[in-house]
């Protein structure tokens, strides 16, 4: 065995560039749909059964609660990419609270109105990760997956609106 000058062997090649694509990005599309089901389910309640429905109070309060939650660890998502050594932003996690203690604000509205202002948080919240994925702070996937998500959501949010009001 010889002991090669470290001059002469070759610099190792930089690690590839994470893949757009790779496991973590299909666990993360098959999470953030499974976690359209609870929307859909409750929407699709509201609108069919209506008043009707025997825990349709309840059925209100765990649709606001799971609204509230989703957007909490939608800003936690923001919080945690703003402390990356690369990007990190004091401002991006001063404004990452805020999806947090606006769905917060928004429980205290009556039913219809509560819907609504979930439905307008939504959107800002995805047009918020849409636009940080555009602007490279994000992966492209996780604009795509947050544009899906978010259409399916206000267009829930909307439902509800329309059938509480």
């Amino acid at each position: 065995m010889t002991n090669a000058d470290p001059a002469d062997t070759p610099p190792s090649a930089p690690p590839a560039p994470v893949q757009q694509h790779d496991g973590g990005t299909r666990v993360a599309w098959i999470l953030g749909l499974g976690g359209l089901v609870p929307f859909v389910l409750m929407t699709a309640m509201l609108v069919y059964a209506g008043r009707d429905f025997i825990a349709y109070r309840q059925l209100i309060l765990a649709y606001a609660g799971y609204s509230a939650t989703i957007l909490a660890f939608l800003g936690g998502i923001r919080w945690g990419a703003a402390l990356a050594p690369a990007a990190h932003r004091p401002s991006i996690l001063i404004l990452s609270v805020l999806p947090a203690l606006a769905a917060w604000l928004v429980l205290f509205l009556p039913s219809p109105w509560l819907f609504a202002g979930f439905a307008l948080l939504f959107l800002l919240q995805g047009l918020w990760d849409a636009m940080a994925a555009r602007g490279a702070n994000l992966p492209d996937w996780f604009g795509r997956l947050r544009m899906v998500l978010t259409a399916v959501v206000v267009l829930c949010q909307l439902a509800a609106f329309a059938s509480t009001y």
